[in-house]
C-alpha cells in the first residue's frame, strides 16, 4: 500500500481560494480523477514498455480503482481479475501451478501467441513423456531419436519485470498536482 501525506494538497487547496468545508470534497475528487488518470498512464506507458503487448486492453481490463469519498480519503487500483499476476510482475517472486508448467525449450517454435498450436504439450505428436520431461519422436528407422522439447515444473520463478507501485506512486503524485486546480474550482461551483 502507498500513502501520501495529504497536508501539502490540503494547504494547496487553500492557497488556490477553497473554503474549509469544501476541502475534503475537493480532495476527494482531485484523488479520484488522479487515479483514473494514474490507471491509464500504466496501461499506455508502463506495462507496454516493460512487457510484450499482445492484448492492448488486458491491463486496462485487469485493473479497477476503488474511489474515495470526503469522509474517506483512500484511493486503490486492484487486479480484479486475479489472472494478471501484477504482484509478481512487481516484486518478482515465485509462480506455483496447480498441476504442472511446461517449460519449453528452444527447440519449440514460437507465434505471435506464444508457442505455436501444433507444437504445445497436448497437440505434439509423437511425444514421450519421461521423469518430468517432454520429448518428441524425430527422424525414421536407425536414425530416430528423442528430442527435448518441454520441462515439466511444479512451480517458476518470476522476475520483477514491471515497476507498477513505483509508477504508480509517481502518476499520482504527478496527476494530483495537476488536477487539483480544477476540482478546486469544481468544488466552489457546487459550494451551496
Amino acid at each position: 500500500m502507498i500513502s501520501f501525506d495529504l497536508s501539502a494538497l490540503e494547504q494547496a487547496a487553500r492557497n488556490v481560494g477553497a473554503a474549509s468545508d469544501q476541502i475534503p470534497y475537493a480532495i476527494s475528487r482531485t484523488l479520484n480523477r488522479a487515479v483514473l488518470n494514474a490507471e491509464n498512464r500504466l496501461a499506455g506507458e508502463t506495462w507496454p514498455s516493460h512487457v510484450t503487448v499482445r492484448n492492448r486492453g488486458f491491463l486496462k481490463a485487469a485493473l479497477a480503482p476503488e474511489f474515495s469519498k470526503k469522509d474517506n480519503l483512500r484511493v486503490a487500483l486492484v487486479d480484479k481479475l486475479g489472472r494478471a499476476s501484477l504482484n509478481l510482475h512487481d516484486k518478482g517472486g515465485t509462480k506455483t501451478a496447480r498441476g504442472r508448467f511446461a517449460i519449453p525449450t528452444s527447440r519449440v517454435r514460437r507465434g505471435s501467441k506464444g508457442v505455436v498450436a501444433s507444437q504445445r504439450p497436448g497437440e505434439l505428436k509423437r511425444k514421450v513423456v519421461k521423469g518430468g520431461l517432454i520429448f518428441q519422436a524425430v527422424g525414421k528407422g536407425k536414425n530416430q531419436r528423442l528430442q527435448l522439447m518441454f520441462k515439466l515444473q511444479s512451480s517458476s520463478r518470476v522476475k520483477a519485470d514491471v515497476p507498477l507501485r513505483k509508477d504508480f506512486a509517481r502518476f499520482m503524485r504527478e496527476e494530483m498536482w495537476r488536477e487539483l486546480p480544477k476540482a478546486v474550482a469544481q468544488a466552489m461551483a457546487t459550494r451551496r
